[in-house]
């Protein structure tokens, strides 16, 4: 979307004075990365011992534009060397979702 800037000055005596215009006409905001998730945590599932469950809210700025899908990574290790990531997709009603990531064993770890 294109923006338009005019300012004028208003007294009680005179009224408002002309318009007054910036050197460049008019402006379009860039479309940005969105800003990160907000209010980011991990649980156990209750009530199991292999499941758990991912909450998130959506970040405060979209960066101009409807977020399209939320990338969640699961790794054992802080350097996320061998993480395992689902790309989930948001609706477009954007409907709060929950999604579960289930742990199972390969080889001899559990991830």
């Amino acid at each position: 979307t294109e923006y338009l800037l005019a300012v004028s000055a208003r007294n009680s005596k005179h009224g408002v004075s002309k318009r007054a215009y910036p050197s460049q006409a008019s402006i379009i905001p860039p479309v940005q990365e969105p800003g990160t998730p907000q209010n980011v945590r991990l649980a156990v599932n209750s009530g199991y011992s292999d499941s758990l469950v991912a909450h998130f809210d959506p970040p405060k700025s979209t960066g101009g534009d409807a977020i399209l899908l939320y990338r969640v990574e699961l790794d054992p290790s802080p350097s996320f060397d061998n993480p395992i990531v689902q790309d989930i997709e948001c609706p477009p009603s954007n409907r709060k979702t929950e999604w579960e990531i289930m742990t199972f064993v390969e080889g001899d770890g559990v991830i």
